[in-house]
């Protein structure tokens, strides 16, 4: 499969070969459609945020795909299934294998470009306004870097909530 490599050496990134991704029982190969960039991977790609130990050395964070395989201990997902994930690894190739836990149904009305862009920044945002921060309608939140990609999913998140938004 083609995967973006990155030179070690010069960290320069270029479209290489790599070997496929081989389905374990609990895991689902996707077929990747769409990925996304965020902060992570570029502080990955400088050597700034190691890759776990374990994990594939393609960069990528992030995907929306098809459900190419489905493990023999998975249930609950299908062959053709449309899905996205956030990954520890490999988001920046032809295919990769997900944990089926992992995988987040597509809606019907999304594109492969939106769905790839939800698993970091939106559930990072949501996990920071909802879960940790308990916000609740008519409620002020102050949002710090309220242009990055997890500030401006966290002002649709508040938006929608019915809070008052304060970004800096």
């Amino acid at each position: 499969m083609k995967a973006i490599i990155v030179d070690e050496l010069t960290n320069r990134m270029s479209v290489g070969e790599w070997e496929d991704p081989k389905v374990g029982t609990n895991e689902l190969l996707i077929d990747i459609k769409a990925t996304a960039i965020n902060r992570a991977d570029v502080l990955q790609k400088y050597g700034k945020y190691p890759v776990p130990p374990g994990v594939t050395p393609i960069m990528g964070l992030e995907m929306s795909g098809i459900v190419e395989e489905v493990g023999s201990s998975v249930r609950g997902w299908n062959k053709g299934d449309r899905v996205c994930a956030l990954l520890p690894g490999g988001g920046y190739a032809e295919k990769v294998t997900i944990p089926a836990d992992m995988a987040i149904k597509i809606p019907d009305d999304f594109s492969f470009e939106e769905a790839a862009a939800i698993p970091e920044v939106f559930l990072t945002a949501y996990l920071n306004l909802f879960e940790l921060g308990q916000l609740e309608k008519n409620q002020t939140v102050l949002i710090h870097a309220g242009a990055s990609g997890v500030g401006t999913a966290a002002i649709q998140l508040a938006r929608e909530a019915g809070a008052t938004i304060i970004m800096v």
